[in-house]
């Protein structure tokens, strides 16, 4: 199980596209996709924290090239939200990392 299970959602936005990706640890079987352009998140409320990234950043933390922590302090990301979870983003893009399209990475 996985140490940021239960800890909640996080949402994230690709700031050159505008897509929009879900992470859910708060129920038994954790959960994430891609949103559509309404609100149809399967995520019952608001996320835990809101995650803001390029495309190429997000790959880049993903693939443990660029430590989210760094990427924060440079204004390459932007979080909102339970700073707790946000403090904990490195195991959230590991999580993460395994429902991302496969050729983006």
């Amino acid at each position: 199980m996985h140490a940021i299970h239960k800890q909640g959602s996080v949402v994230f936005t690709i700031s050159d596209t505008n897509e929009r990706w879900y992470l859910d640890l708060k129920s038994d079987t954790p959960s994430a996709g891609k949103l559509g352009n309404n609100d149809d998140s399967p995520l019952t409320g608001n996320p835990d924290l809101t995650v803001k990234v390029s495309e190429a950043d997000m790959i880049k933390m993903v693939r443990k090239e660029l430590n989210p922590q760094s990427a924060f302090m440079s204004g390459k990301l932007k979080i909102k939200g339970k700073m707790a979870l946000a403090m904990k983003l490195t195991s959230v893009l590991s999580a993460t990392g395994k429902y991302l399209p496969k050729s983006k990475l």
